[in-house]
């Protein structure tokens, strides 16, 4: 697949990162983020080589933060890290990404009823999905992952309303779903030596202290089916 070009901004970074990491604190201190969130986000700013990378930290806020933070809001490109991203276009039907015995992460600009393909062999497979414009009512994807983990971050907004099929094969490995609060989750995959979990990761270590929890009603649903077979490993979906 040919990769997309992006343009990164570095004026204004110090002054924004500090900006930011202002906002994670505030959601910290209200209990809006969870210990392990804020301080994986926190790493994230650190860690940020432009303005666009900040961007996507906060993807999930509020549109009023994020409109303070960013007013032009532009569509954001995928996030630095330490190992470069690979940019997926608008991909065609039956487009596949595959990884063999390494490490890949990617984002993903579209999601529709044409099936998308990801495929890791011995390897590590991260695929973002927070910026993707998901169009239609359904959309479709294949995640095949053998003796390695595949990570599908799902946490986009534009999933309202919409039903979201994956299917998945292989095993001896790990695949990891992260979706947004509100999703009716149907597990339709069968099983062999494999476990099935749906995690709520929301309330912070403060609320499992107390056994208080003051979570705010999802702000949308969406229909999660997860298909196909899997053997001998874990499938996680978490929210």
């Amino acid at each position: 697949m040919e990769k997309s070009v992006t343009t990164k901004t570095t004026y204004g970074l110090p002054k924004k990162r500090e900006e930011l990491i202002a906002e994670l604190q505030t959601a910290f201190a209200n209990q809006n983020l969870d210990e392990g969130e804020y301080e994986n986000r926190l790493k994230e700013a650190l860690n940020a080589t432009c303005v666009e990378d900040l961007e996507v930290i906060v993807f999930d806020f509020p549109a009023e933060i994020r409109h303070r933070l960013f007013p032009a809001a532009p569509v954001v490109p995928a996030k630095s890290a330490s190992a470069p991203l690979s940019h997926l276009p608008a991909q065609s039907p039956g487009g596949t990404q595959r990884v063999f015995l390494g490490e890949d992460k990617c984002q993903v600009a579209l999601l529709n009823e044409q099936p998308q393909h990801f495929l890791a062999i011995m390897a590590t497979q991260v695929v973002d999905f927070r910026q993707s414009q998901v169009l239609g009512p359904t959309a479709r994807l294949d995640v095949e992952c053998f003796l390695g983990e595949t990570k599908l971050d799902l946490r986009n907004e534009d999933l309202a309303g919409k039903d979201l099929h994956i299917w998945v094969g292989g095993g001896l490995g790990s695949i990891k779903i992260l979706v947004p609060p509100g999703g009716q989750i149907r597990r339709e995959v069968q099983l062999i030596g494999s476990s099935f979990q749906v995690k709520d990761k929301r309330k912070s270590w403060l609320n499992r202290l107390t056994g208080k929890s003051n979570q705010e009603a999802p702000a949308f649903t969406f229909n999660l089916t997860i298909h196909g077979i899997f053997w001998l490993g874990d499938i996680q979906i978490v929210y």
